[in-house]
């Protein structure tokens, strides 16, 4: 497993294939291997890489630095050490929104965008996932966080309340590595410490790209119940993206619950781009 030195926090994350480059970003509490089923497709034509955000995955947990600004810096110092360009950048929730933030200042580098419930300050809002956020940004709850582990039940409750009746069907074995991910200890500090800074995503909803702006696919599972999909049919009015996607049975985690679908849009914005 290859490492990335961030400023001697160590970044984890894989490398597959060769060709034009993907980059694939996770959500919180998420890590690289919710895209399995599309780097292992997509590296056939594709140089894919798939990073674990620091505080997740195989990657360091640092005592600070979770900010929205941080971790933008890192995914351009990413971009820059590997030398990629005509980038297509792919995201869940967080990493969505690090994908645009990163895009808006250098659109030059982006060939595409593929943004997958994409996090605003308006599609977490009305969430009980938002009202959580919202009471962790106002307590101090690091120290806590950083203190307990989520037992194996109630890191199961975790994985499936991101899931829609697609997902809570499935057998994946990539929801048991989920599950394991969250019981780990120091989980929930990451989460906890990010969440006082995600209101700065708020600019992301009033974001007008312009006519050059790399094109935009975003997708949606129906029943997502982490972010707000009607928010995000609201962001789209906005974001203007070229194809707008909408899975009727799927939840947050719509890569493991309909990965076919999403693994044929990330090939059809790349595919668009360039010949646009």
């Amino acid at each position: 497993m290859p490492e990335f030195d961030y400023h001697g926090v160590s970044v984890a994350y894989d490398h597959a294939g060769s060709g034009d480059p993907i980059l694939f970003l996770h959500n919180i509490g998420g890590d690289r291997h919710i895209w399995t089923n599309q780097t292992r497709e997509l590296a056939a034509t594709h140089s894919v890489y798939a990073l674990d955000l620091f505080g997740y995955g195989d990657s360091d947990s640092p005592a600070a630095g979770y900010t929205v600004a941080n971790y933008v810096r890192l995914i351009s110092e990413f971009i820059e050490a590997h030398n990629l360009t005509d980038l297509t950048l792919v995201g869940n929730c967080f990493g969505s929104a690090l994908s645009l933030l990163y895009t808006r200042a250098n659109p030059q580098n982006v060939r595409a965008l593929v943004l997958c419930s994409p996090l605003t300050a308006a599609t977490l809002r009305p969430t009980p996932t938002g009202w959580t956020a919202r009471a962790a940004s106002h307590l101090p709850l690091e120290a806590v966080a950083s203190a307990i582990r989520l037992p194996g039940v109630a890191a199961n409750l975790v994985v499936r309340e991101q899931l829609g009746p697609r997902g809570r069907t499935m057998t994946s074995p990539s929801f048991t590595a989920l599950r394991h991910r969250w019981s780990e200890p120091r989980r929930l500090y990451p989460p906890a410490a990010i969440a006082r800074d995600l209101p700065t995503l708020a600019t992301l909803d009033s974001f007008h790209p312009s006519p050059s702006f790399p094109p935009i696919t975003t997708i949606w599972g129906a029943k997502n119940r982490i972010l707000s999909a009607a928010a995000g049919a609201r962001l789209n009015e906005t974001l203007r993206p070229t194809e707008a996607i909408e899975l009727a049975d799927c939840g947050h985690l719509i890569m493991l619950e309909q990965p076919e679908t999403v693994t044929t849009a990330i090939r059809s914005a790349t595919r668009t781009a360039l010949a646009g």
